[in-house]
Protein backbone atom coordinates (compact mmCIF):
# COMPACT_ATOMS: atom_id res chain seq x y z
CA UNK A 1 0.00 0.00 0.00
CA UNK A 2 2.97 2.16 1.01
CA UNK A 3 4.41 1.69 -2.23
CA UNK A 4 1.41 2.04 -4.23
CA UNK A 5 0.80 5.64 -2.54
CA UNK A 6 4.55 6.92 -2.99
CA UNK A 7 4.05 5.64 -6.89
CA UNK A 8 0.89 7.90 -7.28
CA UNK A 9 2.51 10.98 -5.44
CA UNK A 10 5.28 10.78 -7.81
CA UNK A 11 2.70 10.40 -11.02
CA UNK A 12 1.14 13.78 -9.80
CA UNK A 13 4.54 15.36 -9.06
CA UNK A 14 5.29 14.44 -12.84
CA UNK A 15 2.42 17.16 -13.70
CA UNK A 16 3.74 20.03 -12.68
CA UNK A 17 5.28 22.71 -14.69
CA UNK A 18 8.36 22.70 -15.39
CA UNK A 19 10.57 25.42 -13.62
CA UNK A 20 13.31 27.28 -13.98
CA UNK A 21 14.64 30.31 -11.98
CA UNK A 22 16.98 33.92 -13.20
CA UNK A 23 20.53 33.43 -12.34
CA UNK A 24 22.32 37.28 -12.06
CA UNK A 25 23.99 36.21 -15.12
CA UNK A 26 20.95 35.62 -17.00
CA UNK A 27 20.35 39.17 -15.85
CA UNK A 28 23.22 40.64 -16.66
CA UNK A 29 23.00 39.34 -20.32
CA UNK A 30 19.66 40.89 -20.86
CA UNK A 31 20.74 44.39 -19.94
CA UNK A 32 23.59 44.37 -21.54
CA UNK A 33 21.75 43.60 -24.71
CA UNK A 34 19.04 45.86 -24.25
CA UNK A 35 21.52 48.71 -23.41
CA UNK A 36 23.92 48.87 -26.19
CA UNK A 37 20.33 49.16 -27.89
CA UNK A 38 19.33 51.68 -25.92
CA UNK A 39 22.51 53.46 -26.39
CA UNK A 40 22.14 54.26 -30.08
CA UNK A 41 18.17 55.24 -29.86
CA UNK A 42 17.18 56.63 -26.35
CA UNK A 43 20.24 56.97 -24.04
CA UNK A 44 18.41 57.99 -21.25
CA UNK A 45 16.60 54.46 -20.75
CA UNK A 46 16.23 52.60 -17.64
CA UNK A 47 16.12 48.76 -17.81
CA UNK A 48 14.26 46.64 -15.30
CA UNK A 49 14.70 42.57 -14.71
CA UNK A 50 11.65 41.11 -12.95
CA UNK A 51 11.41 37.62 -12.22
CA UNK A 52 8.39 35.37 -11.94
CA UNK A 53 7.33 35.65 -8.80
CA UNK A 54 7.88 39.50 -8.85
CA UNK A 55 10.82 40.31 -7.57
CA UNK A 56 12.90 43.17 -8.42
CA UNK A 57 16.38 41.51 -9.62
CA UNK A 58 18.31 44.39 -11.05
CA UNK A 59 17.21 47.99 -12.21
CA UNK A 60 20.10 49.91 -14.98
CA UNK A 61 20.46 53.54 -15.76
CA UNK A 62 22.40 53.81 -19.43
CA UNK A 63 22.71 57.57 -19.09
CA UNK A 64 22.62 59.73 -16.38
CA UNK A 65 21.03 59.13 -13.27
CA UNK A 66 18.18 61.58 -12.36
CA UNK A 67 19.10 63.90 -9.10
CA UNK A 68 16.11 64.41 -8.58
CA UNK A 69 14.58 61.87 -6.51
CA UNK A 70 10.73 61.77 -7.51
CA UNK A 71 12.41 61.98 -11.14
CA UNK A 72 14.42 58.63 -10.12
CA UNK A 73 11.94 56.68 -8.48
CA UNK A 74 9.27 57.68 -10.92
CA UNK A 75 11.61 55.91 -14.11
CA UNK A 76 12.26 52.91 -11.13
CA UNK A 77 8.82 52.79 -10.85
CA UNK A 78 7.94 52.88 -14.52
CA UNK A 79 10.61 50.19 -15.86
CA UNK A 80 9.59 47.75 -13.15
CA UNK A 81 6.21 47.59 -13.72
CA UNK A 82 6.32 47.06 -17.13
CA UNK A 83 9.12 44.37 -16.30
CA UNK A 84 7.06 43.03 -13.76
CA UNK A 85 3.51 43.23 -16.07
CA UNK A 86 4.83 40.71 -19.01
CA UNK A 87 6.07 38.20 -16.09
CA UNK A 88 3.12 38.75 -14.61
CA UNK A 89 0.83 37.70 -17.09
CA UNK A 90 2.88 35.35 -19.13
CA UNK A 91 3.04 31.21 -18.24
CA UNK A 92 4.61 28.58 -20.08
CA UNK A 93 1.76 28.56 -22.21
CA UNK A 94 0.94 32.05 -23.64
CA UNK A 95 3.88 35.08 -23.36
CA UNK A 96 1.62 38.46 -23.26
CA UNK A 97 3.57 41.99 -22.86
CA UNK A 98 2.84 45.32 -21.24
CA UNK A 99 1.09 46.33 -24.97
CA UNK A 100 -1.32 43.25 -24.39
CA UNK A 101 -2.27 44.64 -20.76
CA UNK A 102 -2.80 48.32 -22.51
CA UNK A 103 -4.77 46.48 -25.28
CA UNK A 104 -7.47 44.38 -22.92
CA UNK A 105 -7.78 47.38 -20.31
CA UNK A 106 -9.67 50.36 -22.25
CA UNK A 107 -13.50 51.34 -22.12
CA UNK A 108 -14.17 49.53 -25.82
CA UNK A 109 -12.65 46.13 -26.77
CA UNK A 110 -11.06 46.44 -29.40
CA UNK A 111 -9.79 49.45 -28.48
CA UNK A 112 -11.24 52.47 -30.39
CA UNK A 113 -14.37 50.69 -31.93
CA UNK A 114 -17.28 52.44 -30.28
CA UNK A 115 -20.10 50.73 -29.19
CA UNK A 116 -18.61 47.62 -27.99
CA UNK A 117 -17.72 46.61 -24.40
CA UNK A 118 -14.68 47.15 -22.60
CA UNK A 119 -11.77 45.42 -22.72
CA UNK A 120 -12.16 41.64 -20.11
CA UNK A 121 -9.79 42.71 -17.80
CA UNK A 122 -10.74 46.24 -17.50
CA UNK A 123 -9.11 48.06 -14.16
CA UNK A 124 -6.37 45.21 -13.81
CA UNK A 125 -3.97 47.92 -13.62
CA UNK A 126 -5.14 48.77 -10.29
CA UNK A 127 -3.85 45.26 -9.16
CA UNK A 128 -0.58 44.32 -7.50
CA UNK A 129 -0.55 47.86 -5.73
CA UNK A 130 2.22 48.63 -3.61
CA UNK A 131 0.16 48.48 -0.40
CA UNK A 132 -0.91 44.72 -1.10
CA UNK A 133 -0.11 42.17 1.39
CA UNK A 134 -1.17 39.35 -0.73
CA UNK A 135 0.94 40.00 -3.93
CA UNK A 136 3.10 42.92 -5.14
CA UNK A 137 6.60 44.00 -7.16
CA UNK A 138 9.06 43.87 -4.21
CA UNK A 139 12.69 44.11 -3.15
CA UNK A 140 14.85 40.86 -2.80
CA UNK A 141 17.13 42.72 -0.86
CA UNK A 142 14.43 42.78 2.18
CA UNK A 143 13.69 38.93 1.27
CA UNK A 144 13.01 37.51 4.84
CA UNK A 145 13.81 33.39 5.06
CA UNK A 146 11.57 31.89 7.70
CA UNK A 147 13.88 29.76 10.04
CA UNK A 148 14.41 26.08 8.59
CA UNK A 149 13.08 26.75 4.85
CA UNK A 150 14.56 28.39 2.07
CA UNK A 151 11.18 30.26 1.31
CA UNK A 152 9.21 33.30 2.06
CA UNK A 153 5.94 33.18 3.05
CA UNK A 154 4.44 35.48 0.88
CA UNK A 155 4.25 37.47 -2.44
CA UNK A 156 4.51 40.65 0.03
CA UNK A 157 7.90 39.20 1.81
CA UNK A 158 10.22 42.02 0.36
CA UNK A 159 9.98 46.01 0.58
CA UNK A 160 7.16 47.39 -2.10
CA UNK A 161 8.50 49.34 -4.86
CA UNK A 162 6.87 52.46 -4.72
CA UNK A 163 4.54 53.82 -7.64
CA UNK A 164 3.88 49.88 -9.19
CA UNK A 165 1.23 48.42 -10.17
CA UNK A 166 0.65 46.29 -13.63
CA UNK A 167 1.38 48.31 -16.48
CA UNK A 168 0.08 49.04 -20.07
CA UNK A 169 2.34 50.79 -22.14
CA UNK A 170 4.84 49.14 -24.04
CA UNK A 171 7.99 48.57 -22.89
CA UNK A 172 7.43 45.17 -21.20
CA UNK A 173 8.29 41.58 -23.00
CA UNK A 174 8.19 38.32 -21.05
CA UNK A 175 11.66 36.30 -20.69
CA UNK A 176 12.41 32.08 -21.39
CA UNK A 177 14.77 29.70 -20.66
CA UNK A 178 14.18 26.49 -22.19
CA UNK A 179 10.87 27.41 -22.99
CA UNK A 180 10.19 28.30 -19.11
CA UNK A 181 8.86 31.47 -18.30
CA UNK A 182 11.11 33.03 -15.56
CA UNK A 183 10.25 37.39 -15.39
CA UNK A 184 10.16 40.14 -18.29
CA UNK A 185 12.39 42.86 -18.95
CA UNK A 186 10.83 46.80 -18.95
CA UNK A 187 12.42 49.98 -20.36
CA UNK A 188 11.50 53.52 -19.93
CA UNK A 189 13.47 55.65 -22.07
CA UNK A 190 13.14 59.46 -23.28
CA UNK A 191 9.41 59.29 -24.30
CA UNK A 192 6.32 59.45 -22.22
CA UNK A 193 4.16 56.39 -21.36
CA UNK A 194 0.54 55.83 -22.95
CA UNK A 195 -1.51 52.98 -23.40
CA UNK A 196 -2.26 52.95 -27.00
CA UNK A 197 -5.05 52.78 -28.92
CA UNK A 198 -3.71 52.25 -32.74
CA UNK A 199 -0.75 49.61 -32.29
CA UNK A 200 2.21 51.10 -33.86
CA UNK A 201 5.91 51.43 -32.83
CA UNK A 202 7.03 52.50 -29.66
CA UNK A 203 11.14 52.55 -28.63
CA UNK A 204 10.61 51.23 -25.59
CA UNK A 205 9.37 48.03 -26.89
CA UNK A 206 12.85 47.84 -29.16
CA UNK A 207 15.31 47.97 -26.64
CA UNK A 208 12.95 45.68 -24.77
CA UNK A 209 13.08 43.40 -27.45
CA UNK A 210 16.82 44.02 -27.67
CA UNK A 211 17.11 41.88 -24.29
CA UNK A 212 14.63 39.34 -24.97
CA UNK A 213 17.51 37.65 -27.62
CA UNK A 214 17.88 34.10 -25.96
CA UNK A 215 15.55 34.50 -23.92
CA UNK A 216 12.78 34.51 -26.15
CA UNK A 217 9.30 32.47 -25.80
CA UNK A 218 8.73 29.55 -28.54
CA UNK A 219 6.45 31.43 -31.38
CA UNK A 220 3.90 29.39 -30.89
CA UNK A 221 3.24 31.07 -27.47
CA UNK A 222 3.53 34.12 -28.50
CA UNK A 223 0.33 36.26 -27.46
CA UNK A 224 -0.51 37.01 -30.82
CA UNK A 225 -2.05 33.70 -31.10
CA UNK A 226 -3.99 34.48 -28.60
CA UNK A 227 -7.71 35.42 -29.57
CA UNK A 228 -10.33 36.89 -27.01
CA UNK A 229 -13.89 37.04 -28.02
CA UNK A 230 -12.46 36.53 -31.61
CA UNK A 231 -10.35 39.00 -31.58
CA UNK A 232 -6.67 38.78 -31.14
CA UNK A 233 -4.92 40.13 -28.44
CA UNK A 234 -2.14 42.89 -28.80
CA UNK A 235 1.40 41.22 -28.19
CA UNK A 236 4.29 43.23 -30.26
CA UNK A 237 4.54 46.12 -32.94
CA UNK A 238 7.85 47.38 -32.88
CA UNK A 239 11.27 45.50 -34.23
CA UNK A 240 15.22 45.69 -32.63
CA UNK A 241 18.49 45.75 -34.06
CA UNK A 242 20.97 42.80 -32.39
CA UNK A 243 23.73 45.13 -30.66
CA UNK A 244 27.04 43.54 -29.90
CA UNK A 245 27.23 44.58 -26.08
CA UNK A 246 31.34 44.58 -26.45
CA UNK A 247 31.36 47.13 -28.94
CA UNK A 248 29.81 49.72 -26.54
CA UNK A 249 32.07 51.53 -24.81
CA UNK A 250 29.78 52.38 -22.04
CA UNK A 251 26.43 50.81 -21.26
CA UNK A 252 25.54 52.31 -18.24
CA UNK A 253 25.17 50.94 -14.66
CA UNK A 254 23.20 49.69 -11.69
CA UNK A 255 21.03 51.71 -10.08
CA UNK A 256 20.42 51.62 -6.04
CA UNK A 257 19.07 49.99 -4.16
CA UNK A 258 18.35 47.37 -7.11
CA UNK A 259 21.57 45.46 -8.03
CA UNK A 260 21.73 42.76 -10.19
CA UNK A 261 21.16 39.50 -8.49
CA UNK A 262 19.44 35.85 -8.92
CA UNK A 263 16.49 35.37 -7.99
CA UNK A 264 15.46 34.35 -4.33
CA UNK A 265 14.59 30.96 -3.55
CA UNK A 266 10.50 30.69 -2.89
CA UNK A 267 8.82 27.54 -2.74
CA UNK A 268 5.09 26.73 -1.47
CA UNK A 269 3.49 23.62 -0.19
CA UNK A 270 1.79 21.27 -2.80
CA UNK A 271 -1.36 19.85 -1.99
CA UNK A 272 -4.06 17.86 -3.86
CA UNK A 273 -7.11 19.29 -4.10
CA UNK A 274 -9.96 18.71 -5.97
CA UNK A 275 -8.11 16.16 -8.29
CA UNK A 276 -5.56 19.16 -8.73
CA UNK A 277 -1.71 18.93 -7.48
CA UNK A 278 -1.15 22.54 -7.07
CA UNK A 279 0.33 25.27 -5.04
CA UNK A 280 -0.98 26.31 -1.39
CA UNK A 281 -0.24 30.22 -1.63
CA UNK A 282 -2.22 30.91 1.58
CA UNK A 283 -3.27 28.39 4.29
CA UNK A 284 -6.56 26.71 4.20
CA UNK A 285 -8.27 27.38 7.29
CA UNK A 286 -11.62 28.13 9.23
CA UNK A 287 -13.19 31.90 9.45
CA UNK A 288 -10.77 32.84 12.55
CA UNK A 289 -12.67 35.72 13.62
CA UNK A 290 -15.39 34.84 16.61
CA UNK A 291 -19.02 34.68 16.88
CA UNK A 292 -21.82 34.02 14.68
CA UNK A 293 -22.94 36.89 11.30
CA UNK A 294 -26.33 36.93 11.62
CA UNK A 295 -26.70 34.51 13.83
CA UNK A 296 -25.32 32.16 11.40
CA UNK A 297 -22.01 30.09 11.46
CA UNK A 298 -18.92 31.37 10.25
CA UNK A 299 -16.85 29.00 7.26
CA UNK A 300 -14.87 26.29 8.62
CA UNK A 301 -11.69 25.04 7.30
CA UNK A 302 -13.63 21.82 6.02
CA UNK A 303 -15.91 23.86 3.90
CA UNK A 304 -13.18 25.93 2.76
CA UNK A 305 -11.44 23.13 1.62
CA UNK A 306 -14.86 21.89 -0.10
CA UNK A 307 -15.25 25.29 -1.76
CA UNK A 308 -11.71 25.33 -3.30
CA UNK A 309 -11.86 21.48 -4.80
CA UNK A 310 -15.33 22.17 -6.62
CA UNK A 311 -13.83 25.44 -7.91
CA UNK A 312 -10.11 23.12 -8.78
CA UNK A 313 -12.26 20.32 -10.24
CA UNK A 314 -14.39 22.60 -12.56
CA UNK A 315 -10.93 24.07 -13.49
CA UNK A 316 -8.92 20.83 -14.49
CA UNK A 317 -12.44 19.97 -16.79
CA UNK A 318 -12.29 23.72 -18.22
CA UNK A 319 -11.08 24.21 -21.82
CA UNK A 320 -8.62 27.63 -21.37
CA UNK A 321 -9.52 30.27 -23.01
CA UNK A 322 -5.96 31.91 -23.36
CA UNK A 323 -3.76 29.25 -23.14
CA UNK A 324 -1.94 27.35 -26.15
CA UNK A 325 -1.94 25.24 -27.49
CA UNK A 326 -5.84 25.15 -27.76
CA UNK A 327 -7.22 22.76 -25.57
CA UNK A 328 -5.38 22.86 -22.59
CA UNK A 329 -7.08 23.17 -19.09
CA UNK A 330 -7.85 26.28 -17.10
CA UNK A 331 -5.01 27.18 -14.64
CA UNK A 332 -6.37 29.97 -12.19
CA UNK A 333 -5.63 31.10 -8.06
CA UNK A 334 -8.85 30.27 -6.26
CA UNK A 335 -9.71 32.11 -3.16
CA UNK A 336 -11.82 32.08 -0.47
CA UNK A 337 -12.16 34.61 2.51
CA UNK A 338 -14.65 35.59 5.33
CA UNK A 339 -16.88 38.41 6.32
CA UNK A 340 -15.47 40.22 9.39
CA UNK A 341 -19.48 41.80 9.23
CA UNK A 342 -18.07 44.70 10.44
CA UNK A 343 -17.37 48.55 9.17
CA UNK A 344 -13.30 48.52 8.66
CA UNK A 345 -12.59 45.17 9.43
CA UNK A 346 -10.41 42.91 7.49
CA UNK A 347 -11.63 40.25 4.87
CA UNK A 348 -9.53 37.20 6.61
CA UNK A 349 -7.62 35.14 3.55
CA UNK A 350 -9.46 31.51 4.59
CA UNK A 351 -6.98 29.86 1.36
CA UNK A 352 -5.58 30.64 -1.30
CA UNK A 353 -4.36 27.61 -4.35
CA UNK A 354 -2.78 27.60 -7.08
CA UNK A 355 -3.52 25.26 -10.55
CA UNK A 356 -0.19 24.38 -11.91
CA UNK A 357 1.46 27.48 -13.67
CA UNK A 358 -1.10 29.44 -13.14
CA UNK A 359 -0.35 33.34 -14.02
CA UNK A 360 1.25 35.10 -10.79
CA UNK A 361 -0.58 38.72 -11.82
CA UNK A 362 -3.72 36.49 -10.66
CA UNK A 363 -2.50 35.91 -6.93
CA UNK A 364 -3.87 39.35 -5.94
CA UNK A 365 -6.23 39.47 -8.40
CA UNK A 366 -8.28 36.81 -7.27
CA UNK A 367 -8.00 37.69 -3.66
CA UNK A 368 -8.90 41.54 -4.65
CA UNK A 369 -12.21 39.75 -6.52
CA UNK A 370 -13.15 38.10 -3.28
CA UNK A 371 -12.95 41.31 -1.69
CA UNK A 372 -15.01 43.21 -4.25
CA UNK A 373 -18.00 40.70 -4.31
CA UNK A 374 -18.21 40.77 -0.37
CA UNK A 375 -18.11 44.68 0.04
CA UNK A 376 -20.87 45.02 -2.58
CA UNK A 377 -22.88 42.12 -0.99
CA UNK A 378 -25.43 41.90 1.71
CA UNK A 379 -28.36 40.12 2.86
CA UNK A 380 -30.08 41.66 0.68
CA UNK A 381 -28.03 41.97 -2.72
CA UNK A 382 -25.70 39.77 -3.87
CA UNK A 383 -23.72 41.32 -6.24
CA UNK A 384 -20.83 39.22 -7.81
CA UNK A 385 -17.42 41.58 -9.74
CA UNK A 386 -19.46 40.99 -13.09
CA UNK A 387 -22.26 43.38 -11.67
CA UNK A 388 -19.54 45.78 -10.22
CA UNK A 389 -17.74 46.02 -13.11
CA UNK A 390 -20.71 46.90 -15.09
CA UNK A 391 -21.55 49.75 -13.18
CA UNK A 392 -17.98 51.05 -12.93
CA UNK A 393 -17.49 51.94 -16.55
CA UNK A 394 -17.25 55.61 -18.18
CA UNK A 395 -20.36 54.95 -20.13
CA UNK A 396 -23.80 53.07 -18.77
CA UNK A 397 -24.51 50.42 -20.41
CA UNK A 398 -20.87 49.92 -21.09
CA UNK A 399 -19.30 50.47 -23.73
CA UNK A 400 -21.95 52.52 -25.09
CA UNK A 401 -21.17 55.93 -26.34
CA UNK A 402 -23.00 59.35 -25.52
CA UNK A 403 -24.49 57.76 -22.44
CA UNK A 404 -23.49 58.98 -18.92
CA UNK A 405 -21.51 56.69 -16.30
CA UNK A 406 -21.87 54.08 -14.11
CA UNK A 407 -22.58 54.70 -10.54
CA UNK A 408 -19.30 53.05 -9.52
CA UNK A 409 -16.88 54.84 -12.16
CA UNK A 410 -13.97 56.04 -10.35
CA UNK A 411 -14.73 54.08 -6.51
CA UNK A 412 -11.67 51.68 -8.01
CA UNK A 413 -9.32 54.52 -8.03
CA UNK A 414 -10.04 55.87 -4.77
CA UNK A 415 -9.74 52.75 -3.32
CA UNK A 416 -6.37 52.08 -4.98
CA UNK A 417 -4.76 55.47 -3.33
CA UNK A 418 -5.21 56.74 -7.49
CA UNK A 419 -5.09 60.75 -7.42
CA UNK A 420 -5.95 62.73 -10.20
CA UNK A 421 -7.50 61.66 -14.07
CA UNK A 422 -7.22 58.52 -15.31
CA UNK A 423 -7.34 59.40 -19.09
CA UNK A 424 -8.39 56.07 -19.60
CA UNK A 425 -12.03 56.45 -17.91
CA UNK A 426 -12.39 60.24 -17.32
CA UNK A 427 -12.61 59.07 -13.31
CA UNK A 428 -11.31 62.10 -11.15
CA UNK A 429 -9.87 62.08 -7.62
CA UNK A 430 -9.18 65.07 -6.19
CA UNK A 431 -7.81 64.20 -2.78
CA UNK A 432 -5.30 61.34 -1.76
CA UNK A 433 -6.15 58.83 0.82
CA UNK A 434 -5.28 59.70 4.83
CA UNK A 435 -3.78 56.35 4.80
CA UNK A 436 -3.28 53.05 3.43
CA UNK A 437 -5.07 50.94 2.03
CA UNK A 438 -7.77 53.66 1.69
CA UNK A 439 -10.11 51.11 3.21
CA UNK A 440 -9.65 48.99 5.58
CA UNK A 441 -12.64 46.68 4.29
CA UNK A 442 -10.12 46.42 0.76
CA UNK A 443 -6.64 46.11 2.28
CA UNK A 444 -5.33 45.72 -1.73
CA UNK A 445 -8.08 47.39 -3.57
CA UNK A 446 -10.92 46.11 -5.70
CA UNK A 447 -11.71 44.30 -9.05
CA UNK A 448 -14.05 45.26 -11.85
CA UNK A 449 -13.87 42.88 -14.39
CA UNK A 450 -15.39 39.22 -13.89
CA UNK A 451 -14.83 35.94 -11.78
CA UNK A 452 -15.62 36.83 -7.80
CA UNK A 453 -18.64 35.83 -6.17
CA UNK A 454 -20.61 35.99 -2.56
CA UNK A 455 -21.15 33.26 -0.47
CA UNK A 456 -23.92 32.85 1.44
CA UNK A 457 -25.52 30.57 4.58
CA UNK A 458 -29.63 30.47 4.96
CA UNK A 459 -29.49 33.99 3.39
CA UNK A 460 -26.73 35.29 4.82
CA UNK A 461 -23.29 36.20 3.92
CA UNK A 462 -20.35 34.71 5.07
CA UNK A 463 -17.72 35.07 2.76
CA UNK A 464 -16.56 35.50 -0.95
CA UNK A 465 -14.79 33.52 -3.41
CA UNK A 466 -12.49 34.60 -6.23
CA UNK A 467 -10.79 33.19 -9.31
CA UNK A 468 -8.59 34.61 -11.74
CA UNK A 469 -6.06 33.61 -14.42
CA UNK A 470 -7.99 32.20 -17.62
CA UNK A 471 -10.52 33.50 -19.55
CA UNK A 472 -13.33 36.08 -17.76
CA UNK A 473 -16.14 33.69 -18.30
CA UNK A 474 -13.98 30.58 -17.26
CA UNK A 475 -13.28 32.44 -14.58
CA UNK A 476 -17.07 33.07 -13.46
CA UNK A 477 -17.75 29.37 -14.59
CA UNK A 478 -14.66 28.37 -12.24
CA UNK A 479 -15.98 30.71 -9.53
CA UNK A 480 -19.89 29.84 -9.74
CA UNK A 481 -18.64 25.90 -9.39
CA UNK A 482 -16.96 26.67 -6.32
CA UNK A 483 -20.41 28.55 -4.73
CA UNK A 484 -22.29 25.19 -4.78
CA UNK A 485 -23.97 24.91 -1.58
CA UNK A 486 -23.11 28.65 -0.72
CA UNK A 487 -25.47 30.48 -3.21
CA UNK A 488 -27.39 33.37 -2.61
CA UNK A 489 -31.36 33.19 -2.85
CA UNK A 490 -32.64 33.91 -6.48
CA UNK A 491 -34.65 36.98 -5.30
CA UNK A 492 -31.33 38.89 -4.16
CA UNK A 493 -29.24 37.94 -7.09
CA UNK A 494 -27.84 41.11 -9.31
CA UNK A 495 -29.58 39.82 -12.19
CA UNK A 496 -33.38 39.95 -10.95
CA UNK A 497 -32.63 43.63 -10.44
CA UNK A 498 -32.48 46.60 -13.07
CA UNK A 499 -30.53 49.94 -13.06
CA UNK A 500 -31.46 52.94 -15.53
CA UNK A 501 -33.20 50.69 -17.60
CA UNK A 502 -31.07 48.03 -17.77
CA UNK A 503 -30.82 44.59 -16.40
CA UNK A 504 -27.39 44.08 -14.35
CA UNK A 505 -25.57 41.04 -14.89
CA UNK A 506 -24.37 37.94 -12.46
CA UNK A 507 -22.68 35.27 -14.26
CA UNK A 508 -21.39 34.41 -17.79
CA UNK A 509 -20.32 31.01 -18.77
CA UNK A 510 -18.46 30.31 -21.99
CA UNK A 511 -19.85 28.00 -24.49
CA UNK A 512 -18.80 24.67 -24.64
CA UNK A 513 -16.53 24.36 -22.24
CA UNK A 514 -15.87 21.10 -21.05
CA UNK A 515 -12.49 19.53 -22.53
Amino acid sequence: MMRFCLLFLSLLLCQLPAFAQMQAEDVQIVINQAAARAKAISPNSFIAVVDREGYVLGVWAVGAIPTNPVNRANKIAAAVAKAGTAAFLSSNDQALTSRTAGFIVQQHFPPGIANRPPGPLVGVNFSNLPFSRVNRFKDPGTFTVRPGTDSGPSGANGAPIPGTSLAGSPGGVPLYKNGIAIGGIGVTGDGSENIQVTQVYDVDEDIALAGQVGYSPHPTIAGSNVFIDGIRVAYISSSTQVVDPSSVADLGGEVAPYPIRSSPNVSYPKMLVGGVLGEVRAPIRGDPLPGLIDGQPRLSAREVRLIIARAAYRASITRGGIRLPVGQPAQVFISVIGNPNEPGGRPPILGTFRTPDATIFSWDVSVQKARTALFFSNNNRAFSTRTVGFMAQSMYPPGIVDTTPGPFLGLQERFSGFVGFNSLNGAFVGLPADSFPPNPNLPNGITIFPGGFPLYRNGVLIGAIGISGDGIDQDDLIGSAGTVGFRPPQEIRADRMDYRGARLPYAKFPRNPEL
